[in-house]
């Protein structure tokens, strides 16, 4: 067991660390380019080919968004008592609470837990939490909410095509298969290189406030996620994932939105990087734990 946990967790921090080092060694990474790719492309690419290749029946997949979005819910309502109590910034610390970082992280560790069929639940997953964190998130970090923003997302578009082929039983030509086969291959290490580069250029601030925001982060991914397995009886892959994907450190996409709208992104930034550090103990036991499943 301890070899089968290692050969999933080292992959993905050995990755991640290339591209830490490679900021720390003052190489040129454009983030922002690999970032367009890898959302405006890859991510599309590799929602279609998981989804058409390895299927997973259509119940299986509404299973897996019926617990993302409950464990999204949850944490929404759990992360709003704990900020009025604590009084602490509902635009700062909210996103960063509700949203794990189901893509860079979560999808290449569930590609090595449980193989393709785990990718393409995990992308079932990492759609419901897309579509939080573009409207929820967004909102909260922008004080609009900004519905069109969704429409926008070539991820929305790319599911669409994919339940389109699913419900009429239709097949896409070889050549087209083929190549979003290509593209979506360049996503799982860009995701892991990106996830590493950002890490490098995040700095701690704020150590109280934001290390306790982490450690909720992780725990309520835990908590909501073995909720969400009871709730829907779940099991086997279908536990392993959620179980995964929901205590997933804080997404590093919300930093984003902070920087964006000036929602003190270097607290934000230092609960990414707390929760993400954080993981690199939880992860090898939740894998393990995930596996048994």
């Amino acid at each position: 067991m301890i070899l089968q946990v290692l050969s999933v967790v080292t992959p993905v921090f050995l990755i991640a660390g290339i591209g830490y080092l490679w900021i720390r060694k003052h190489q040129p990474f454009d983030n922002q380019t690999i970032s367009s790719l890898v959302m405006l492309i890859g991510s599309p690419c590799l929602i279609y080919s998981s989804l058409t290749t390895n299927a997973p029946a259509l119940s299986q997949l509404l299973q897996m968004a019926g617990a993302a979005l409950f464990t999204i819910l949850g944490a929404i309502v759990c992360a709003m008592v704990f900020l009025k109590i604590t009084g602490w910034k509902l635009t700062t610390y909210l996103p960063a609470l509700v949203h794990p970082n189901g893509g860079n992280m979560g999808l290449p560790v569930c590609l090595l837990a449980f193989g393709e069929a785990g990718l393409a639940l995990g992308m079932a997953y990492f759609f419901v939490n897309s579509i939080s964190q573009y409207t929820i998130g967004l909102s909260v970090s922008s004080g609009h909410f900004h519905p069109a923003t969704l429409f926008r997302q070539p991820v929305i578009w790319a599911v669409v095509l994919v339940l389109t082929l699913l419900v009429f039983d239709l097949e896409m030509p070889k050549w087209f298969n083929d190549t979003t086969t290509l593209l979506g291959g360049i996503t799982i290490p860009a995701m892991l290189l990106m996830l590493g580069t950002s890490l490098a250029k995040l700095k701690i601030s704020a150590i109280r406030q934001t290390l306790s925001v982490a450690v909720l982060r992780l725990l309520l991914g835990l908590v909501l996620g073995l909720s969400a397995i009871y709730l829907f009886d779940l099991s086997g892959t279908l536990a392993g994932v959620v179980l995964l994907q929901a205590t997933m450190p804080s997404a590093v996409f919300n930093y984003v939105f902070a920087e964006q709208y000036n929602r003190e992104p270097d607290k934000v930034a230092a609960v990414i990087l707390q929760s993400t550090l954080l993981s690199v103990i939880s992860l090898p036991l939740l894998v393990a734990w995930a596996l048994r499943l």
